[in-house]
């Protein structure tokens, strides 16, 4: 699988990668675990307003 050096992969590409056959084996688990255990984790994480962090450095606020 060639990656894309810009942006995010799907999680269909990394669920299709070939490293993932060995990988899912080791760890016991399928594909349809993982994207299984992903959706329930989005379901009960749910939408969540976005946070503004407020970062110091040498007593200064710098605006994100």
């Amino acid at each position: 699988m060639r990656w894309r050096m810009t942006g995010e992969v799907e999680l269909d590409e990394l669920l299709g990668d070939t490293v993932m056959g060995p990988v899912t084996r080791s760890a016991g688990v399928s594909t349809d675990d993982i994207r299984r255990q992903l959706t329930d984790l989005a379901r009960r994480l749910g939408p969540r307003p976005a946070t503004v962090a407020n970062v110091t450095l040498r007593g200064e606020r710098l605006t994100p």
